[in-house]
């Protein structure tokens, strides 16, 4: 396999790609070869050498059903971006389930036996649920691919070239640099420092200790990976395919727009004489926590495939509320969001909206704006869900039948929830867990195992 990609519509993509080379029917890695395009990168080539030929590359690809034909392809090309890939699908899959373990609907579809959400026909549908699988997963791969690249496991990868010492805003440097010349000129002319200026000076020494010197996650790279791997599954140009792609985007945003600034202290005893700081990508459980509150804000769009052209969605004003430019509710405003329109629901709170483009109000454009922001983020759904309590395998749901749940309660973990009016038992569980755990020299902890048994609600 050669060239680029179909899906590679980005020069970032294309890098990706082009890195390593793979030319059919000659010596090495099967059936293939393999060209490391920057000679100057010895160990990139040394590392890709010794993986091409251990086979693992192509047993990656073909261990996984379900993927297209451009994600094979993409695969023989960078196999361990897509290995780091699945890696982050198989995180998303567990963070689903942490997320929703006490709904009826707890992830149970996406965990198919070929590691790939994306094979299960929950997929196929339009669901609530279906917006968030998406998402997470996308989420997941950009997350997951961001991090291989600043821990040295891609070859086509490193740290955040962006992120360097020249980061720190000059003006502030150039401030520091002056306040410090200031303390040099005191001290030449024997001159006594007031308690402010005393206050200056620690702070530009502080400051001027300050680096970036840590190996910041990547995540242009995962994001732009995650575009390629999973975006090119969406071909169609209908209105699913258009809400996969936008729901796909908000997961990598949610990754990419809570990425936390993290600085390690060096010196005797903790004194922080030097500091080296470097970005990193939020604790995944982050993520999850974000796209559930966006779940459960979802908003439903209702209309028709459109086919060519460029539709807006324009919010009508509020007949019942006076107007509030703070809130949105003034004013009717043309709303770029994707190439979707119709009437659309968020959560509970309903909102009338219309195709036609109407007459912009004054002072509407910074609603547009925070708008057309919110969209960005925001889940889309085209179908109701069903309710998850009966078992439908065309849609891999499971049901609740057998599900473990909570009689003294009244959320959606309790058994009058959870069961859907039919019941529940109560079961006598005995279970293996650690117990009576010591700490050995050096440096191991030593734990018993100890059977305990308690009764638990269990849905008929």
């Amino acid at each position: 396999m050669s060239g680029k990609l179909a899906c590679a519509r980005n020069n970032i993509g294309d890098a990706i790609v082009e890195r390593i080379t793979y030319t059919p029917g000659m010596p090495g890695c099967g059936n293939c070869s393999l060209r490391v395009v920057d000679q100057r990168d010895a160990m990139a080539m040394t590392m890709a050498m010794a993986f091409c030929e251990s086979g693992n590359g192509r047993a990656t690809c073909r261990s996984v059903p379900g993927l297209t034909k451009d994600q094979v392809e993409l695969c023989y090309k960078a196999s361990d971006v897509t290995a780091a890939a699945l890696e982050g699908l198989d995180m998303a899959i567990r963070e689903c389930q942490i997320q929703f373990q006490w709904h009826r609907w707890n992830c149970s579809s996406l965990s198919t036996k070929s590691r790939n959400p994306h094979a299960s026909n929950l997929l196929t549908k339009g669901y609530r649920e279906s917006a968030f699988a998406f998402a997470i997963s996308a989420a997941g791969v950009a997350h997951s691919v961001a991090r291989a690249c600043s821990q040295g496991r891609l070859m086509s990868c490193g740290c955040d070239p962006t992120i360097n010492r020249k980061t720190l805003n000059k003006n502030l440097r150039q401030s520091l640099d002056k306040e410090k010349k200031q303390f040099l000129q005191y001290l030449e002319t024997n001159q006594i420092l007031t308690p402010e200026e005393e206050k200056k000076y620690e702070r530009s020494k502080i400051a001027s200790r300050w680096k970036w010197g840590g190996c910041s996650h990547n995540m242009d790279f995962g994001v732009e990976y995650s575009k390629l791997f999973l975006d090119c599954r969406e071909k169609a140009g209908d209105i699913q395919s258009k809400i996969n792609l936008h729901n796909n985007q908000a997961g990598r945003m949610a990754v990419s727009n809570n990425m936390e600034f993290r600085c390690k202290c060096h010196g005797m005893s903790g004194s922080c004489q030097l500091k080296t700081c470097w970005k990193s990508a939020p604790d995944f459980h982050i993520v999850g926590k974000v796209l559930k509150h966006q779940f459960r804000k979802a908003i439903l769009v209702d209309q028709s495939n459109l086919g060519n052209g460029e539709p807006v969605v324009v919010l009508k004003r509020s007949r019942n509320k006076k107007s509030n430019g703070g809130n949105g509710n003034g004013g009717s405003s043309d709303i770029a969001a994707t190439d979707v329109s119709g009437t659309m629901s968020g959560g509970d709170n309903h909102r009338d909206l219309d195709t036609d483009r109407g007459t912009r109000q004054p002072n509407s454009d910074k609603n547009a704006a925070r708008m057309a922001r919110k969209l960005e983020t925001s889940l889309f759904y085209y179908q109701r869900s069903p309710n998850f309590c009966e078992r439908d395998l065309s849609a891999d749901i499971q049901g609740t039948v057998g599900r473990r749940c909570n009689r003294n309660t009244t959320t959606s973990d309790g058994c009058t929830s959870l069961c859907c009016g039919r019941g529940y038992s109560q079961v006598k569980e005995r279970r293996a867990e650690r117990c009576r755990c010591k700490f050995q020299w050096c440096c191991s902890v030593e734990c018993e195992e100890c059977h305990v048994e308690e009764w638990i609600s269990v849905c008929n």
